[in-house]
């Protein structure tokens, strides 16, 4: 009798596989709407990517590595493939895998490789494996010793030429000849000679570029000094994705516009006819959250964002990719059940605030057309071991000095893992990623900052001592603008501090996922092995709350 429950018990007994989860960002900037599609779908088919690896039995760092790969051959995204160019005209990469012992392999200013994370996952790989004198073998490469190290360990090198997109190309012309003209108007600045302006071409051609093409070419070398004084590039990319794209087929292209126009910056940045356009899109996003640390009741300036087509605009429980944007951020005005209800984590999908009331419309501009920025990438994955992974990938700023690395090659900065602790009982483990401005990001260790505090559950407090803070939601919003926003290094700098950051957290009752960001927009996609389609959102900053975010559980019991 004992011997048939038992056989009955074993029968009968559950016994769910283990579940494993990708999260991905394609970046925290303005994704215009004709593009959303575009950006949405690369993080869909990023998340299957990683899905599949996962369920093949694939650790969390592999399947990171994958997903990211699958962004870096979109052209539409600042990483491998279409990269931003620097003041050579050079494709040089970021990027980093932390595994889920909070070891890292990272590369730097690489040129010629196409997938910089693939490269970032061989120093993981090779960084513990001895060598012959009791050598310490490095974590983190950069330039050419990268390169030479990825073709040493049988990595093929790619030329220049065939990472540089249409649009790189297109974006590095316009902004060589901004830099020289720029140049020419401030003669005295950091030793530069004046130019006349009968000296600069009437018009940007490709001789400019396979003339800066050249490294060896001396006879131009910008002041990169002034561009960042001005505010001319930024992480971003500013042009919609090339119709003729190889990365791009099977994606319907927007329309693009036609002869010499070019679409205005967005409403909030100033559109003063006689000074030359800004082409820095987190400008307006500085002075708002510049005059806010001073000035607590200073009003947002108007974001223009998109709406659904579904009338109820409920949480975000469709599974299709290009599902349309919603409202990220955490009203406090809205007062309903179900307005509350969306502040919480649901199991179905992220979990957003309602937007606006009915009958408001939002007026189409040409600012839809256009990109003004497309960050770091970046994703997480968790493993059916329940390990935790993370990496992020970047081509950099725009007309960059060669060699700088950028957040997405810094461990702590772009990219961290606080590993699980063998005698802890809830087996925590947490993981960040980070995109925005690079350099703040750098100077509050941001990703390693956002992971401690949703490990530790504080927030900053008076005097700038941590205090706790049992919702998570209030953390990452404290995170953004006291930590951030807050920290000495970045208030009042004259470049803009932004900030996008996603941060996944792993313990015994499940998979927790958090994003935030104070920039326009920010393109997001998760999903588990018990999904069978990916949940993407492209969240959209509000106009109450200075911080849009949202997020998600993934039960694993």
């Amino acid at each position: 009798m004992n011997e048939a429950d038992g056989a009955v018990d074993r029968v009968f007994r559950r016994n769910p596989k283990p579940v494993s989860a990708i999260f991905i960002h394609a970046g925290a900037g303005y994704h215009s709407v004709a593009n959303e599609k575009v950006h949405l779908e690369a993080c869909s088919e990023a998340a299957r990517v990683g899905i599949k690896f996962l369920r093949a039995g694939a650790c969390a760092a592999e399947a990171v590595e994958a997903a990211i790969k699958s962004l870096e051959d979109k052209e539409i995204t600042n990483a491998g493939f279409g990269s931003n160019l620097n003041m050579d005209g050079v494709v040089e990469c970021d990027a980093t895998v932390v595994d889920h012992f909070g070891r890292s392999g990272a590369c730097g200013a690489v040129p010629g490789i196409k997938n910089p994370i693939s490269l970032a996952k061989l120093i993981l790989d090779t960084s513990s494996q001895p060598l012959s004198l009791r050598r310490v073998p490095p974590n983190i490469l950069v330039g050419l010793g990268a390169k030479q190290f990825a073709e040493e360990h049988g990595m093929a090198a790619t030329l220049n030429d065939y990472l540089v997109s249409k649009n790189a190309k297109d974006r590095y012309i316009r902004w060589n000849k901004d830099l020289r003209k720029a140049e020419a108007k401030q003669p005295h600045a950091a030793g530069q000679v004046s130019k006349s302006p009968e000296s600069e071409p009437t018009s940007p051609s490709l001789d400019d570029y396979e003339a800066a093409m050249d490294p060896m070419n001396a006879a131009h070398r910008p002041d990169h000094t002034n561009a960042i004084l001005t505010g001319t590039w930024n992480e971003g990319q500013p042009d919609s994705p090339s119709p003729a794209s190889p990365s791009a087929s099977g994606i319907a292209s927007p329309p693009t516009p036609t002869g010499t126009y070019r679409p205005p910056l967005p409403h909030s940045a100033t559109s003063n006819p006689s000074k030359p356009p800004d082409r820095n899109p987190l400008g307006f996003i500085a002075a708002s959250f510049q005059s806010r640390l001073g000035n607590p009741s200073a009003k947002r300036p108007k974001v223009q964002k998109s709406f659904s087509d579904d009338p109820a605009y409920g949480p975000a429980t469709s599974h299709s990719p290009t599902a349309s944007p919603h409202d990220g951020s955490r009203s406090t005005d809205e007062t309903t059940a179900e307005a509350l209800e969306h502040r919480d984590f649901c199991d179905s999908g992220m979990a957003y605030a309602p937007p606006q009331q009915k009958g408001v419309k939002r007026r189409a501009t040409d600012d839809d057309e256009m990109d003004l920025i497309s960050d770091t990438i970046g994703a997480i994955a968790i493993d059916t071991h329940g390990h935790i992974a993370a990496g992020s990938s970047s081509g950099g700023i725009g007309m960059k000095h060669r060699g700088r690395i950028g957040p997405a090659a810094l461990v702590g900065i772009g990219t961290a893992v606080i590993p699980e602790d063998p005698d802890d009982n809830e087996g925590a483990s947490v993981a960040a990623v980070t995109s925005g401005t690079g350099e703040h990001m750098a100077t509050c260790l941001a990703s390693a900052k956002c992971a401690e505090r949703i490990f530790t559950g504080t927030r900053r407090g008076p005097g700038g001592r941590s205090v706790e803070e049992p919702d998570e939601h209030n953390i990452m919003e404290s995170f953004i603008m006291e930590d951030f926003m807050g920290h000495p290094g970045v208030r009042n700098q004259p470049s803009a501090g932004a900030i996008g950051v996603m941060a996944v957290k792993k313990d015994r009752t499940g998979i927790y996922f958090y994003f935030a960001h104070n920039t326009d927009s920010f393109a997001l996609a998760s999903m588990s092995s018990t999904e069978r389609e990916p949940l993407c959102v492209m969240s959209r900053q509000g106009k109450v709350r200075p911080v849009a975010q949202g997020g998600r559980r993934i039960r694993i019991d």
